[in-house]
């Protein structure tokens, strides 16, 4: 869904509802990683410490959300990632099909064994795929799932095979929220998930943000709609400060038809996507 700017917007209270966590949000501390937005908590194995931050979002809803590493030598490495299924290369890519298309790419580099096919796999009552890859005397293990309509992927890496075996097992302490409640169904703690539905006919009133920045860049943006159908959170992903601003202002005043499932209100997380283009001459 692209949107053009080009009306001025007079001031407006921003939409977005205190202490309501963004994928970016998660800390490593008292010994694990937490990230409220998907409702994960992974307990580090021993001697396990945070690494080097990653990069911000990118403007394809690509987040490096922490890097996990030993102090022992030759121990394994964890990077933790999610890319937005809404704003992918591929959008709506499932985890099966992530990790098809990953062995198929790995499959391609030269002297690279595929040590395990992709499988289907239960982490923490929940599915994952999980692919495993080496080459040059590193080994790695890649698991992913879906969550919030993002996929969210691990990503271990280590010298030895033993070392990989073990990393791997440190996933069975973790916990996540149960598939009915991660943002797939109405009458859970996580909003519904729905892709496009900030479209014509579920939108009630809308203002277009004033332009800003740059032009022609394509800006990512989640937001959660409350069951009156009021914007209550935006989480622009990707944008200079002055569009991000614009954007808040003008989607605190947007409205929409409430969602309901079974006759029952339901919020609902979606993602839609700004382009703020040159003014015409009239």
């Amino acid at each position: 869904m692209l949107l053009r700017a080009s009306v001025a917007l007079a001031d407006a209270p921003s939409a977005t509802t205190p202490n309501i966590p963004d994928p970016e949000d998660g800390p490593v501390a008292a010994g694990a990683y937490a990230n409220k937005y998907f409702g994960l908590s992974y307990p580090l194995p021993p001697g396990w410490t945070e690494g080097l931050k990653g990069p911000p979002p990118s403007y394809t809803g690509y987040y490096v959300l922490v890097s996990l590493e030993s102090s022992a030598p030759g121990q394994p490495s964890l990077l933790v990632v999610a890319q937005d299924m809404f704003f992918g290369a591929k959008p709506m890519i499932t985890a099966k099909q992530a990790s098809g298309e990953l062995r198929d790419a790995e499959a391609q580099v030269p002297k690279m064994t595929i040590d395990l096919e992709p499988a289907e796999t239960r982490i923490a009552d929940h599915s994952f795929m999980r692919v495993d890859y080496s080459a040059g005397g590193l080994y790695r293990a890649w698991f992913a799932t879906e969550l919030r309509c993002h996929l969210v992927i691990f990503n271990f890496t280590t010298t030895g095979m033993d070392a990989l075996q073990s990393a791997v097992h440190s996933l069975d302490k973790m916990t996540l929220p149960s598939e009915a409640d991660s943002g797939g169904d109405a009458g859970t703690s996580a909003p519904v998930c729905i892709h496009d539905y900030a479209s014509a006919e579920n939108i009630v009133h809308r203002v277009e943000p004033a332009p800003a920045g740059p032009r022609f860049l394509k800006i990512p943006v989640r937001i959660i709609i409350g069951t009156d159908g009021a914007v209550k959170h935006i989480h622009v992903i990707s944008a200079f400060p002055e569009q991000k601003t614009a954007i808040e202002t003008a989607l605190a005043q947007w409205r929409f038809k409430p969602y309901e499932v079974q006759g029952h209100p339901a919020e609902v997380e979606t993602g839609l996507v700004f382009e703020f283009k040159p003014e015409r001459n009239n």
